[in-house]
């Protein structure tokens, strides 16, 4: 079973394809450009639909908006408008390719696929690239260097796409 695993924010959403725990494809797409959600989310639709594995997903797994505040870093504003984003993104993926989307917590995901979901005074991005680098090393050869030859900041919401799409519904 191919599944689609998806982490969209505001700006970049992560996406990659997975089957029976191998990653079959991963990247990001830059939505910054875009104003509404309603936009970002079908350029998003358009760029998968290019994927020849899209026809093999039966599952989507999409990483719930946060639902907290992170130590301190997160406003509530934040969290409004990524739940907001969250939830128009969701309805049309599901609406579009006519399969459920399953809403679902990083904590879980991680715990599932890491044995825990974060490490005191690691931050979350840099957590996950340690702990799946370490569990699957080829994932990075889906990593993209930036302009200056540096490892890009939006390959970190690749890696939270292939958490989800590693992510086994019980």
């Amino acid at each position: 079973m191919v599944i689609l695993g998806l982490d969209s924010s505001t700006s970049v959403t992560g996406w990659a394809f997975s089957e029976n725990s191998k990653v079959l494809d991963a990247g990001f797409i830059d939505t910054k450009k875009f104003e509404t959600t309603k936009e970002k989310t079908y350029h998003v639709v358009k760029i998968l639909e290019k994927n020849k594995l899209i026809k093999q997903v039966q599952n989507i797994n999409l990483e719930a908006a946060l639902s907290g505040f992170a130590g301190g870093f997160t406003s509530q504003q934040v969290i409004i408008t990524l739940a907001r984003h969250n939830a128009v993104f969701a309805y049309i993926i599901e609406e579009h390719f006519k399969i459920k989307v399953n809403l679902l917590s990083v904590n879980t995901m991680r715990k599932q696929l890491f044995g825990k979901c974060r490490i005191k005074g690691v931050k979350s991005k840099e957590f996950v690239k340690l702990e799946l680098e370490k569990l699957i090393p080829e994932v990075k050869n889906f990593s993209v260097l930036n302009k200056k030859g540096n490892w890009d900041e939006k390959n970190g919401d690749m890696y939270d796409g292939i958490v989800c799409s590693l992510y086994k519904i019980t």
